[in-house]
């Protein structure tokens, strides 16, 4: 298997669930180009340096007729483990698109990992090597074995064939899933598949996590399986970690709860 051959199975399957957070077309710019061997070691102590900077950031929808943020002002360090928490509509999940340049700010600077996310660019290179997503609904691409989903990410790095493939499998060992592999994703557990998605989150060694209701779609059980694992890979990789919940108990395993009401910081 190889990157042409992913890449041509995912453009088969016109029904995926693909997401420009997760596949990448062409070639990056050769200044912008990952190799994952050049990336710092997330267990060294790094330190505890602002990683996320957002000020006076406003974004409204509908021509200005819904104000989704409204003047956040805000500060994350690297390493943090951070719950957002707020009712539907107060403005969590666009916070995080806009973290992850999935969506860009009307007002207001934002800068993430040292990137400047209100430049007009094309930003697929910074989320591929700064961002991991992990979303309520996985996201996996249905006809792409476990591995080959886990290998997505990567398909715009230097990484070769053969380091995608034992890469792949050394995170899906991790995630307990090494008899898995060959699988697709149709014959898997929910609690299966998002621990798939959260190896695919870690495949290119990301500075920053955003995890989106990550248990939204699972029982109690399983649910409490994926925190545990989430609070696991935070502590062993160093990794920021920005954890959207509706759920109280989960805020509280965050090292710091910022509550968002109407868009703004309540």
């Amino acid at each position: 298997m190889n990157k042409k051959t992913i890449k041509t199975k995912v453009a088969m399957n016109k029904e995926s669930v693909v997401n420009k957070e997760t596949v990448f077309e062409g070639k990056p710019n050769k200044e912008e180009t990952v190799n994952n061997k050049d990336k710092p070691n997330k267990e060294e102590n790094v330190p505890k340096e602002k990683i996320i900077s957002i000020k006076n950031l406003i974004k409204t929808y509908d021509q200005g007729g819904i104000v989704a943020l409204d003047g956040i002002d805000l500060e994350i360090r690297r390493g943090e483990f951070v719950s957002l928490m707020g009712p539907s509509g107060s403005g969590k999940s666009t916070l995080l698109n806009i973290l992850g340049a999935l969506d860009q700010a009307d007002e207001g600077s934002v800068n993430v990992a040292g990137f400047d996310l209100t430049e007009e660019r094309d930003f697929s290179s910074f989320r591929s090597q700064e961002i991991g997503f992990i979303f309520q609904l996985h996201n996996l691409i249905p006809n792409l074995t476990v591995s080959e989903n886990v290998q997505i990410p990567m398909l715009q790095t230097e990484t070769s064939d053969d380091e995608m493939v034992q890469r792949a499998t050394d995170l899906l060992k991790s995630v307990n899933l090494q008899n898995r592999l060959d699988q697709i994703p149709t014959k898997l557990s929910g609690g299966e598949r998002q621990r798939v998605a959260i190896a695919r989150a870690l495949v290119n060694h990301p500075s920053i996590i955003l995890a989106d209701e990550p248990t939204g779609a699972l029982d109690s059980k399983t649910g409490d399986i994926i925190l545990k694992l989430l609070r696991e890979i935070h502590r062993k990789e160093n990794v920021t970690l920005i954890l959207v919940t509706h759920e109280e108990y989960v805020a509280r395993m965050a090292d710091r709860t910022i509550n968002l009401l109407d868009g703004k910081i309540s």
